[in-house]
């Protein structure tokens, strides 16, 4: 079964994307704290992170960083955003490391679509 790192604050827009990836057949596990997700990352290996934007720029850019630096085969970091991007921020999310992009809402097409092209055989 595919396992998903989910770095997300937002209690309600969590649970529904929970339940799409259930729906693939990916196993979700939760987060809201940089050090903690690359330590969840470093001991489990999962085959993708996905990060909200909203919780917390900072912290996302700390995460794809550390991840990086790890030396542990880092999986792909598919970003979400809940509001569009503008350009500067769209492409500093693409050099920091996202294999790919998601804007909200998006229905579950979309997300096995972007999974797949990040790589993943769901």
């Amino acid at each position: 079964m595919t396992s998903c790192l989910l770095i997300d604050e937002n209690g309600r827009s969590r649970r529904h994307l929970e339940q799409m990836l259930a729906g693939l057949g990916v196993r979700t596990f939760l987060t809201n704290r940089a050090d903690e997700a690359v330590r969840f990352c470093n001991d489990n290996s999962p085959e993708v992170v996905m990060v909200s934007a909203a919780a917390g720029g900072g912290m996302t850019r700390d995460v794809v960083k550390r991840l990086r630096l790890s030396g542990r085969g880092r999986p792909p970091v598919v970003f979400l955003y809940a509001e569009t991007p503008d350009t500067a921020m769209f492409g500093q999310t693409i050099l920091e490391g996202a294999a790919e992009v998601l804007m909200l809402p998006f229905d579950r097409d979309l997300l096995h679509f972007k999974l797949r092209q990040a790589g993943l055989a769901v």
